[in-house]
């Protein structure tokens, strides 16, 4: 008898059956190992393809962040005397120098009332008063009035109707009378925070005590003042935008004697360069994923599930084809390809960076070097974006495609394994029957068998 290439050739005493069964089994297992093996390399493509979608995702990010001028061109701003102000500029600025000088910082209104030798001593019955703070008016109102509660008063209105203004009672430590102060200010700068103490009813210690607090301004409302290539410019705060294109001045101080101070914008090209060189590495890891799935083994076999796969062929293909591409609309043909800024690819794709190339690109013609990453209708940047997304779009994406088609391989696979160990199962319980039957056959020929010679011995008796 014989089996898949097992044989055996009779029975016999002590056979060991599940030997046989095992071995059987065996052989009828090999087509659902190689079926667990087929599943296990679909789940291992599309986790690789799960790897490239990450790595993808990055290079869009790094191509977002140089798809627009005031995003490529990162520019810096310096001050010649940053304890009068500071600067900083956005992708708009310009390069250029200016004048600015600093006539006058804008503060927030403050109000103090005399002195009091307690928080919560009352001054009188009742009292109120009108707060008008940007055109807003308000009654506060209060039983018992202390500088506590005045405070709280003002503080519960001033949140509910989201006005600019705070009170705090204030412990300045003194001895006797004047140890405690209401302290009124107004929590923005300029004119826009100025308000007023109107309209005070209430007993006399009452209205004493806000007269003393309406007259007693620690610091007005103004707004600050600086001129700027010769115009004089006015804002609420010490934050100033808009007096130089994309540039914001941040007042520090009045000098004395006063003075103009320069201010000389100018491309970072460092910070450029930087963005650059993590666009160049984002992609570049790409391309290293692609070549890592047509490697082979020390044996020469494919190491990658993904080997020769046609899909990876045609977004490399397609990749290489929009970073190597020429940007006519750059104004300049000495800056239309990244190879003319210093953005080489070698003879496997991968890009390599030359910052030193950029940088003398910026220096000669920073809007055409721009425009090569950022050209509304070709810039590689742009481009860059709609081509990944053509493979990302969680919708209708090709790896979304190619991962649900693996999803589907995998549930077929499945399906068919589970058939198989079903078909298995019942083999093991046939062979199982079989063998068993067949032990049964081998104890009754081998008890009669035993009985032969007794039944010869009782003929010769007889005799």
């Amino acid at each position: 008898m014989s089996s898949a290439g097992i044989s055996f050739g009779g029975l016999a005493s002590g056979l060991d059956t599940q030997a046989i069964i095992r071995a059987l089994m065996a052989v009828e297992r090999r087509p659902i190992t190689q079926l667990e093996t087929k599943k296990t390399t679909l789940n291992k493509a599309k986790s690789l393809f799960g790897d490239l979608d990450g790595l993808l995702d990055k290079l869009q990010a790094a191509a977002k962040a140089l798809k627009t001028t005031t995003d490529f061109l990162k520019m810096k701003v310096a001050s010649d005397d940053e304890d009068v102000l500071t600067a900083s500029a956005a992708g708009s600025a310009a390069p250029g120098t200016h004048t600015v000088r600093v006539n006058r910082l804008a503060t927030a209104q403050i109000h103090a009332s005399t002195g009091s030798a307690s928080p919560t001593s009352t001054f009188g019955s009742a009292g109120e008063f009108l707060l008008t703070v940007g055109g807003h008016e308000v009654v506060v109102a209060m039983s018992d009035p202390s500088l506590e509660s005045i405070a709280a008063a003002i503080n519960d209105e001033a949140s509910r109707q989201r006005l600019n203004v705070r009170a705090e009672v204030v412990d300045t430590g003194n001895a006797g009378n004047a140890r405690y102060q209401l302290v009124v200010r107004a929590t923005e700068t300029g004119s826009a925070g100025a308000f007023t103490i109107t309209a005070v009813v209430g007993e006399q210690s009452f209205t004493d005590l806000m007269a003393g607090l309406v007259g007693n301004q620690i610091s007005a409302a103004r707004d600050s003042e600086v001129v700027v290539n010769g115009i004089v410019v006015t804002r609420s705060t010490n934050s100033v935008t808009g007096a130089i294109a994309g540039v914001t001045l941040d007042l520090k101080s009045v000098p004395s004697p006063n003075k103009d101070v320069t201010i000389t914008v100018s491309t970072d090209a460092t910070e450029t360069a930087k963005k650059v060189q993590e666009f160049v590495d984002a992609y570049n890891k790409v391309v290293d994923f692609f070549t890592d799935q047509n490697a082979l083994d020390a044996e020469g076999k494919a190491k990658s599930p993904l080997f020769g796969d046609a899909t990876l062929r045609s977004m490399r293909s397609a990749l290489r084809n929009v970073v190597g591409a020429r940007v006519t609309g750059t104004g300049n043909e000495a800056y239309q390809m990244l190879a003319q800024l210093g953005i080489k690819a070698d003879t496997q794709g991968k890009l390599t960076f030359t910052q030193s190339k950029l940088e003398q690109a910026l220096a000669d013609d920073e809007q055409a070097v721009a425009a090569v990453f950022t050209d509304a209708t070709a810039g590689i940047a742009r481009r860059l974006e709609d081509q990944i997304d053509v493979y990302t779009d969680s919708v209708d994406g090709l790896l979304k495609t190619r991962s649900d088609g693996f999803d589907r391989l995998v549930k077929q696979t499945q399906s068919r394994i589970d058939r198989a160990e079903d078909r298995l199962e019942r083999y093991q319980k046939q062979l199982e029957t079989k063998y068993a039957n067949l032990e049964s056959l081998l104890t009754r020929l081998q008890g009669q068998g035993s009985s032969i010679p007794s039944i010869g011995s009782f003929g010769s008796s007889r005799r």
